[in-house]
Parts: C-alpha cells; sequence; structure tokens
C-alpha cells in the first residue's frame, strides 16, 4: 500500500522516492471468482470501442479492447474476465492493468485486496514507463479521482480528450465522470448538460456508435422525463442484440416512460441473455446482479399492469435464490439480499388489499436470516424497517390506533439507529444501497403518519395532507437502472386525501401526478377514473378509459 503514496506526488508532478515494497503480482489483482471461470469468448461490438493497445501480444489487445467494451456497457464482471486473460498473456499491458482497476472500482468487501493490488501494481508500471501517452492519460485520471474525486478526474480526461480529439474513450470519461445529476426541481445541472451536450456532439458525428449510445442514455438514465430517449435506447439494442445490459437499459427506457408491456418485453430478454451467459460461462447469480436487476424489475412491471399472480410467482422464485455466507458481499449476493428477498412484501405492499399487510409480514425474510450476514452486508436494516412500517399498516387495517401509534414510533427510533451506520455502508459498497432503502423507510413512515391522521377527527385532516405530500416528495423514481424502492406512488394516497374532504378534481390531479411516477400504472388509472367520474369530467373519463382497455388488450 506505500506505492499508493507515490500516486499523489505522481499527479502533482513531483520527485518521490516510495520506500521498496513488493510489487503485487498480476495474480494478486484478480478476483477469485474471475479464477473460478475459464476464459471468456471474444465478442464484435457493433459500434463499438476501438483502439490500439501497448502489447506485444495480438489476443491480449482482442482481450483489452473486448474488456473496454464490457466496462462502458456496465458490464464490470466480463470485463475483468477479459482483463485477466490480457494481463496473463502480458503482466506489462498498462491498459490491461487501468482496465482491471476501474472494473474494481466501487469499494467491495469481497475484491478490496484485489482492487489494492490492481493500483499498486499499475503504478509500479507507470514508473517503469510502461504504455503509451494516451493510456498513461487514462492512469492519471484515474488518480485525480482517488486524489481529489469526480471533479479532478473530469478536468484530467477532459485535457487528454483536448490533446487526443481522435480518442473517444477520454470524451467518454469526461462526460461519465463530469455529469452532474438532477437538481431538487428535477432540472438538470450545468455540468449534467455539460456532459450530454459533448455526447451529443460526439454522436452526431458517430451516429451508430454503441459505446456512445450507451454512454449518453446511461447519463441520461436518472432524467425526469426520459421518453424523447426512448428511440436511441431502442437503437441501442438493434446495433447489438445479443447483449444483455443493453436490454436492461431499454427496459428502464421503456418503463419510465408508460410502456410496461414493452418494458417487460425487454427486462424478459435481458434475463433470457443473462441466464445464457451464466450457462455458457458456469458462472452463478452471485456474479450476475443484472439478471437480478431485470428480475425485479420485470415483477413490479407486470404487477404495474395489473398481472399480480405473475409478479408475485416470479418474485417469490427470486426470494428464493440462495446467497452463499461466503459469496455475500457479491455483486449478485448484495442485490439479492437488499431487493430481492424483500421483493415479495414490496409487491404485497404496492397492492395493498385488506389484510395484504398481514401477508406481506408473513412474506418478509426472518429477522435471523438476514441477520446471518450482518459481517458481510447492512441490508437487514432495510427489511427490518420494512418490518415495521408492515406491522404499522396491519395495525391500521385493524384498526388499533393506540399500538399502531407505538410502533410508528419504532420506526422513527429505527431510523436513528440507521442514519449511525451510514457511513459504514461506503467501506463495504453498499452506499447506494442505503441511500434507496433510507430514503423508502422515510417517505413510508410519513405515509403511515398520513393515515393515522386520516383515520382521526376531521380537525387532523389538514396534518395528513401535509404528510402525505412530504410522502410523495420523499419518494425517489427508478434510478441506477432499478425499479423505485416501494412500488407505489404515494401521490396516491394525497388522492385519497383529496376524496375524503370531497374534492374529486384534486384527486384526478394527485392521481395524474402519480402516473407521472409510475406510467400506465393500472390502480392510478382506475382511481383516476373514479375520480374523474366524481368531479363529472365526462371527457377525461372516457379517455382514460381507453387506456385501461389498451391496458388489459396487451395482457
Amino acid at each position: 500500500m506505500l506505492r499508493w503514496l507515490a500516486l499523489f506526488a505522481w499527479s502533482s508532478m513531483l520527485v518521490f522516492a516510495a520506500p521498496e515494497e513488493p510489487v503485487p503480482t498480476v495474480e494478486d489483482m484478480i478476483p477469485a471468482s474471475v479464477k473460478a471461470l475459464a476464459a471468456p469468448e471474444l465478442k464484435d461490438f457493433q459500434g463499438g470501442l476501438k483502439m490500439a493497445v501497448t502489447t506485444g501480444s495480438e489476443e491480449a489487445q482482442a482481450h483489452v479492447v473486448v474488456g473496454l467494451n464490457q466496462l462502458h456497457g456496465g458490464w464490470e464482471f466480463e470485463a475483468s474476465r477479459h482483463f485477466a486473460v490480457a494481463l496473463r498473456l502480458d503482466p506489462n499491458c498498462l491498459l490491461a492493468h487501468w482496465g482491471m482497476a476501474i472494473a474494481l472500482l466501487a469499494p467491495s468487501l469481497e475484491t478490496g485486496k484485489q482492487r489494492d493490488a490492481s493500483m499498486d501494481r499499475l503504478l509500479w508500471l507507470v514508473e517503469q514507463g510502461a504504455g503509451n501517452e494516451i493510456e498513461r492519460g487514462y492512469v492519471y485520471g484515474l488518480v485525480q479521482y482517488y486524489k481529489a474525486g469526480p471533479a479532478a478526474a473530469t478536468d484530467a480526461f477532459r485535457k487528454l480528450s483536448e490533446k487526443f480529439p481522435n480518442d473517444l474513450q477520454s470524451s467518454v470519461f469526461t462526460a461519465l465522470f463530469g455529469r452532474g445529476g438532477y437538481n431538487a426541481l428535477d432540472a438538470p445541472t450545468p455540468e449534467q448538460e455539460n456532459s450530454e451536450k459533448l455526447l451529443e456532439e460526439l454522436l452526431a458525428k458517430h451516429p451508430d456508435s454503441s459505446l456512445l449510445i450507451n454512454a449518453l442514455l446511461t447519463v441520461r438514465a436518472d432524467a425526469p422525463d426520459l421518453s424523447a430517449s426512448l428511440p436511441l435506447a431502442r437503437r441501442l439494442c438493434e446495433l447489438t442484440p445479443d447483449y444483455p445490459p443493453y436490454f436492461l437499459l431499454l427496459g428502464h427506457y421503456e418503463w419510465r416512460s408508460g410502456h410496461s408491456r414493452e418494458a417487460a418485453t425487454a427486462f424478459s430478454r435481458a434475463s433470457e441473455l443473462f441466464e445464457a451467459w451464466m450457462n455458457a460461462s458456469k458462472s452463478t447469480v452471485m456474479d450476475c446482479p443484472g439478471w437480478v436487476a431485470s428480475q425485479c424489475y420485470r415483477c413490479v412491471c407486470l404487477a404495474s399492469r395489473g398481472d399480480f399472480d405473475k409478479a408475485s410467482n416470479l418474485a417469490g422464485k427470486l426470494a428464493s435464490e440462495k446467497v452463499p455466507m461466503e459469496r455475500a458481499a457479491s455483486p449478485g449476493g448484495r442485490l439479492l439480499l437488499w431487493e430481492g428477498k424483500t421483493l415479495p412484501a414490496r409487491l404485497l405492499m404496492a397492492r395493498g388489499n385488506k389484510g395484504d399487510a398481514a401477508l406481506a409480514l408473513a412474506a418478509l425474510p426472518s429477522p435471523a436470516e438476514l441477520s446471518a450476514f450482518r459481517e458481510k452486508s447492512q441490508a437487514y436494516w432495510f427489511a427490518d424497517g420494512l418490518r415495521l412500517y408492515l406491522e404499522t399498516a396491519r395495525l391500521i387495517d385493524d384498526q388499533n390506533y393506540p399500538e399502531a401509534t407505538k410502533v410508528l414510533e419504532a420506526i422513527t427510533h429505527h431510523g436513528e439507529r440507521m442514519m449511525r451506520v451510514q457511513e459504514s455502508s461506503s467501506v463495504g459498497g453498499e452506499r447506494s444501497f442505503w441511500n434507496r432503502s433510507f430514503r423508502a423507510l422515510e417517505s413510508g413512515a410519513c405515509e403511515l403518519r398520513g393515515r393515522l391522521a386520516l383515520a382521526g377527527p376531521k380537525s387532523g385532516y389538514g396534518s395528513a395532507y401535509s404528510w402525505f405530500r412530504s410522502a410523495t416528495d420523499r419518494q425517489a423514481r427508478s434510478t441506477q437502472i432499478l425499479p423505485p424502492a416501494i412500488f407505489s406512488p404515494m401521490a396516491r394516497r394525497l388522492a385519497e386525501y383529496h376524496l375524503a374532504i370531497e374534492k374529486p378534481a384534486d384527486a384526478a390531479a394527485a392521481y395524474r401526478e402519480a402516473l407521472v411516477a409510475f406510467p400506465n400504472d393500472l390502480a392510478c388509472l382506475k382511481g383516476l377514473e373514479s375520480a374523474l367520474e366524481k368531479a363529472g369530467d365526462t371527457a377525461g373519463v372516457e379517455a382514460t378509459k381507453k387506456q385501461i382497455e389498451a391496458m388489459s388488450a396487451d395482457r
């Protein structure tokens, strides 16, 4: 690890003599899960990245290029398999080392040692003068990321792209590290606009580049409205029709654009392709988080369309997938623990029929099941929070409001305790899961307080509106190519509030807000139809009926 000290000196162009220490071997860099599999086959990416690699081995060159394309496709594990082949063929190939370091960039308890070894050996190769100027520029960009964060990396890759304007990869990394997302008003930040503009300009010059199309779609994936980019997502899958990450991305764009049938089809195709890959490579779900994500999202699409039984059966099979203790920190294992194991319960939560809260409680994994993984994952925090949420919902359904109030206070204490492990979740690479789960539980707690207020005297109805509004504002839309953590829009509760105070037109507006977050959700459409009937909006009723009939015909 002492070689990491040289990282900061080199990035500042200083002379630094690090103490001598053993240089990690190539085998030290390769994760055990990669070593367990045979070498992967080479694949051609239509419109993918093509570049020369500093190596004396043509085979190493081919595997590095495929690995880079896998990296840009978001399939880090498959990328690492190709880089491992190249590393063994040419232990001095700088770009193979850089690729492995990027593939292992996300913190993980399972691959932390390999991540450190990759960076140590990468920097040692730089000290030896390995690689050409562009390749060393890539290393410098990664160094800047570790040293000062995404903004510094963005600046490094931008300068590299200006020096080598024909190098697409440096421009893509400029956009990826530089994206700033969207603010509280759902407007793109200046950094986000710059990233999108850069990729759009490059795509205008290279319209059939799957590399650039995927980069732009990835950068835009969290935008409030994805419908304008949907044709591009479909085009991507036409260019590379057998690549599962692209179908997972397409499904996300279809669902967010209101095409639940097409989304379910895309997720089904992604699942099939991931399964075929697992069978061919003799890999497992532990190393295929894309399959877990596809199945989770597919369940949400089916339930949203009203096909609850099919969604529930699929969710049950996913939840039954075993996670070996030694693989709990793997990408697939983490996704199963955080998302898959609670999927059946969250589907019942979303349906919300009488008695569903009790059924959802029974569907949750037992406290002991997830607590057994405490050393490897913090997923039990989410499951325990859901348990408290569902117990409160069950008590409200039973009109046992005093007990419901007591359990609701326990949710508050649970949130306070969960806050204390926020930083430690980053160490194991689970920070994004923690953020997503905490926000979902926070939204759910607001919803429950609103339900209790609405169940009380009319003098307290105003507070019910405030709680439901808070729940709606806190609910995050589907991001990170995953469905929302809570599968029904909180704006439905706002609609119920407006109906309770006999304001059906306002209820219709709330249902429309819900349909922005969950496009073409069947339950929301039926609620909208009912609210419009009460409001006397005949034209609105007819238009909504047609939407419902169209969805029913597609099932």
